[in-house]
């Protein structure tokens, strides 16, 4: 097993009084480093021990001024997260300003984009999973299928906006977006949680879904090891077998379809064509 990329997220990473000292040693092992933060904790100093380790940040925005994204990441959030971004690339430090998709924000994105490029940052877009937070205003905030046929179109638009691995389920509409079209989770990644346990994805952090702890044994075990590594990998949803979008989208979120249905053999709750193909 090789290991070449950590995406540390939270909370807040900056919280931990040996962040730095984590990143030097995975990157004296070769490790590619990026983090995520809400910016509350990024001044001058903050930003030059960034640029010295040449990491690239993502910074949490979930609109384009206070009156959109305060309600949602707290008041005062949004003028804080901007000047992080602007110390940020005062030191040459690659940004990423990353926006959860909501069917609130989505009409905003053009003024979204104008903000972000115009700090000389790159504008990210996640997609809402029932998970976390969410979970329980998951179906009143996810988008409607009119609107995430408009966001397909407007990311065709901007191929320079980045969604990694939020929306390749909208690839059956078209052209496959850039980034990652299938869902890694216990493929490509897995995610792990302060306390060692290991999970298929950041987005299925729930007790049912533990795949074991590393204290126990090391990663690369369960890695290979995982029945339920296997079973996500190796399972085709129903609903999906007579499906022509499915080489595109390889069902999509298994962690969404899990969280929704109960199990993995369900096509993603946001499946833009399985109702013509007898899909729930």
């Amino acid at each position: 097993m090789k290991v070449f990329y950590i995406n540390v997220g939270g909370g807040e990473p900056l919280l931990h009084p040996q962040f730095f000292s984590l990143v030097d040693y995975a990157q004296q092992r070769g490790i590619y480093i990026q983090f995520s933060t809400n910016g509350l904790l990024v001044d001058r100093s903050t930003a030059s021990a960034i640029w010295e380790r040449k990491l690239r940040v993502q910074v949490s925005l979930d609109g384009w001024n206070s009156a959109t994204n305060d309600p949602i990441r707290g008041t005062g959030v949004f003028n804080q997260a901007v000047r992080a971004v602007q110390l940020l690339r005062e030191q040459d430090v690659v940004v990423s300003v990353n926006s959860v998709v909501t069917g609130f924000n989505i009409q905003e994105l053009d003024q979204m984009y104008q903000l972000v490029t115009g700090m000389g940052a790159r504008l990210r877009l996640s997609r809402l999973r029932p998970s976390g937070r969410a979970i329980e205003r998951w179906r009143e905030l996810t988008p409607s299928k009119e609107q995430y046929r408009n966001l397909y179109q407007w990311l065709v638009r901007h191929p320079d906006v980045t969604t990694g691995d939020s929306f390749f389920f909208l690839s059956v509409l078209g052209e496959s977006l850039p980034g990652l079209n299938y869902c890694g989770a216990g493929k490509l990644t897995c995610s792990v949680d302060p306390q060692g346990d290991i999970y298929p994805c950041p987005f299925t952090i729930d007790p049912s879904l533990i795949v074991g702890n590393i204290r126990e044994k090391p990663l690369s075990r369960w890695w290979t090891e995982s029945e339920l590594f296997t079973q996500i990998g190796m399972q085709q949803p129903e609903g999906c077998h007579n499906c022509p979008g499915y080489s595109q989208c390889q069902g999509g979120c298994r962690g969404a379809s899990y969280l929704v249905h109960g199990n993995w053999n369900q096509p993603d709750p946001d499946c833009m064509r399985g109702e013509a193909y007898g899909c729930d």
